[in-house]
């Protein structure tokens, strides 16, 4: 019996969440600390954190906070986005990063929550500015699911880095402007055909620590 391909939209998202939790297996692993790739604002040298800091994590809870979430909000990006998600993805992946060096304390920045807050706001803003069917009603299941994340924009608790959260909230809503103005057709038929997986409307994430970045002293 042939075994049935995983839908596409589902495919991308596994694999980068699986990528992160793969990089911080090899960091503990080796017992060592990544710290370091994250992002330094300011500094020649913090600047490749806006490619790595994403896939560092202090520890266990801290990945296990992100990963809760990021996977979710990238099958909601893909679905809505079959042919243009890895532009947008990259486009608020850099985005957040960069701001992130700019204008963050002086401390290395970790974590992919960043990027988290940027999925969010990018999905529940392209729902408001885009005419493409079903896009308001996702934007009301992000408020549901991820409203209390607004939070982390706060500078709140000085071991997390609300600095993230906002450059990726900006970014998100930029982003939102540039691309879901130009609707792009959901491919309708292919989600249907592939089983689109159902988010339960009860779950309310009210506690921004769930999405944390956290930030070590540079010594």
């Amino acid at each position: 019996m042939k075994a049935k391909s995983l839908p596409t939209f589902i495919v991308f998202p596994l694999l980068f969440s699986a990528a992160v939790a793969l990089v911080f297996a090899v960091s503990e692993a080796w017992n060592t600390s990544a710290t370091t790739l994250g992002i330094y604002p300011r500094t020649f040298d913090g600047l490749k954190g806006i490619l790595f800091s994403p896939f560092i994590h202090g520890d266990v809870k801290h990945l296990l906070s992100n990963i809760a979430a990021l996977p979710a909000l990238l099958c909601l990006l893909t679905m809505f986005n079959p042919k243009r998600y890895f532009k947008i993805f990259s486009l608020l992946y850099i985005l957040t990063g960069f701001a992130v060096w700019i204008a963050a304390r002086s401390s290395y920045h970790i974590g992919a929550s960043g990027i988290i807050y940027a999925l969010a706001s990018y999905i529940f803003f392209a729902g408001i500015v885009s005419n493409q069917k079903g896009s308001a009603a996702v934007s009301l299941l992000v408020v549901m699911i991820y409203g209390g994340m607004v939070w982390g924009v706060l500078p709140a608790d000085p071991h997390v880095s609300w600095e993230s959260h906002l450059a990726g909230g900006i970014a998100g809503f930029v982003c939102a402007f540039i691309f879901a103005t130009k609707t792009e057709k959901a491919d309708t038929k292919h989600l249907l055909n592939n089983s689109v997986p159902l988010f339960d409307t009860q779950m309310h994430i009210s506690d921004s620590s769930f999405t944390s970045i956290k930030y070590e002293y540079k010594k």
